[in-house]
């Protein structure tokens, strides 16, 4: 496929961002799905149903590779490139990383926190380093800001209150 074709579907793109979001804003979902039949909190030590967040990222590991064959079926021709190797020794640790912060912090938190620097390292890299076009800059930015403030806040209100912070720790012990 040449480049033509990929600046001709506009909507394609933005149908994609629109699965993308919908897919990873619930993708951590299923690690806390059996929480609301039992103790609200499905990664409790006590808990023998708990799924450890290796198991939980080797799953979706394996998932991304079977899925990502279809991709090719679309495809010209398959191409092999060592960057996507490179790409995989950020994604590995960044989903460890975020199943250990829903682990701790909650889905809504973690999530929220999570994808709102997500978005500043993404569209730092678009943005400053492959000088991907926008029709300001200057306003790019403080729309990211203002998205990032929005999120850290809605995190914030989303985390429990210090008491049942406090009480959830002493149980802990």
């Amino acid at each position: 496929s040449n480049n033509n074709d990929n600046d001709g579907c506009e909507l394609c793109g933005w149908i994609a961002a629109i699965i993308a979001m919908l897919a990873f804003g619930s993708y951590g979902v299923p690690m806390k799905s059996n929480s609301s039949s039992s103790n609200n909190n499905n990664f409790d030590e006590d808990d023998d149903d708990e799924m450890d967040p290796l198991v939980f990222q080797t799953y979706m590991s394996i998932v991304v590779f079977l899925s990502s064959w279809v991709v090719l079926l679309k495809e010209d021709e398959f191409i092999f490139t060592p960057w996507g190797i490179v790409s995989a020794l950020f994604w590995i640790p960044g989903g460890l990383a975020i199943i250990y912060a829903i682990k701790h912090a909650g889905l809504a938190v973690a999530i929220g926190i999570g994808n709102s620097l997500i978005v500043l390292v993404s569209f730092t890299w678009g943005i400053f380093i492959f000088h991907e076009k926008v029709k300001s800059t200057f306003q790019a930015c403080a729309a990211i800001l203002l998205m990032m403030y929005g999120i850290c806040g809605m995190s914030y209100y989303s985390s429990p209150p210090k008491e049942e912070q406090d009480d959830t720790l002493e149980e802990e012990r």
